[in-house]
């Protein structure tokens, strides 16, 4: 097996990597090998089951992981992980009214470093699960998930944090498509702060409040085929199971060489990584009115701006 990302953002793969030791060394393992298959169910990701194990389980827990709830297999604990996994993938947005208190309570400090390791093992399933589709390789989480070097931080988040600086200096793609397809995902996921955020690059290139703004940007602006072909994208990757059918398939690859749809599918990855502060409730915007103005900068950051920067 072979990562696309090893060639078109070797950074970004590495510090994958890093994150995900970093989780591992933060969560009880056996806890995070039963979310990993899970998630690899819950998204129809049957190659993800015969990838590396994270941790230990018993054999009549990978055979009755489906049936969980009613399980003697599982203790309490694990329980309350497999809740919250499954609330997770499936409608992030139900997880501060529905399995949080209860995950929390059973988890104590290990909730965060555990909601951390979930958005990896989601997010960098379907993302997995959509450039294999796209580029025709075979990726699971041995491709991307092991083989970490140097330091590995103690807070999985300050990992995570490097590896959306690594997409953040992946700058191929135009900034308006780039755009809209974080909006889509932030409608998607329900971020207020997403949605009250709106790119420099994006307005500077020409997209205005309208076409930002709008559900639907297809009925307010002209946009290319492969704008349109990437928000289809987003919703084929993040509603429901992954699935890229054929017709979506030829719409990509006719507008897009292997190193702009690595870099798409890794932006959106970074992008749903407002899936943590959504599952915890921090998800509010800073401003009161109007956006908060952001570029992201030569180190691949994300920083607030003035408005002012509009005119450079």
């Amino acid at each position: 097996m072979s990562d696309p990302r090893e060639v078109d953002a070797p950074e970004l793969l590495a510090a994958l990597a890093v994150a995900c030791e970093s989780v591992r060394a933060s969560c009880d393992n056996t806890l995070v090998e039963l979310a990993r298959r899970r998630v690899a169910v819950l998204l129809n990701n049957e190659t993800e089951l015969t990838a590396k194990p994270w941790g230990p389980i018993s054999e009549l827990q990978a055979a009755e992981l489906s049936s969980w709830p009613t399980s003697d297999a599982f203790d309490e604990r694990q329980k309350a992980a497999l809740a919250l996994t499954e609330q997770f993938v499936i409608d992030v947005t139900g997880v501060l009214a529905g399995p949080l208190a209860a995950s929390a309570g059973a988890l104590g400090a290990e909730i965060g470093p555990f909601v951390q390791a979930l958005y990896l093992l989601d997010v960098g399933q379907r993302a997995g699960v959509v450039l294999s589709a796209l580029l025709g390789e075979t990726i699971t989480t041995d491709t991307w998930a092991w083989g970490a070097s140097g330091e590995i931080p103690a807070d999985p988040m300050a990992a995570i944090m490097d590896v959306l600086a690594a997409t953040g200096r992946l700058k191929v793609v135009d900034p308006v498509t780039k755009e809209l397809m974080r909006l889509r995902g932030a409608r998607l996921h329900q971020c207020r702060r997403c949605q009250s955020v709106r790119s420099v690059a994006a307005l500077n290139a020409g997209a205005d409040a309208a076409l930002l703004g709008a559900e639907d940007p297809a009925s307010v602006g002209k946009l290319s085929a492969g704008t349109l072909a990437v928000l289809d994208l987003v919703d084929a990757m993040f509603v429901g199971p992954p699935v890229i059918d054929q017709e979506l398939f030829g719409r990509l690859t006719q507008s897009y060489d292997s190193e702009e749809l690595v870099e798409i599918v890794s932006y959106l990855m970074r992008n749903a990584c407002n899936k943590i502060p959504v599952a915890f409730g921090a998800d509010d915007a800073i401003v009161e009115e109007g956006f908060e103005y952001q570029v992201i900068d030569g180190s691949g950051e994300t920083v607030t701006v003035d408005a002012s920067a509009l005119l450079n």
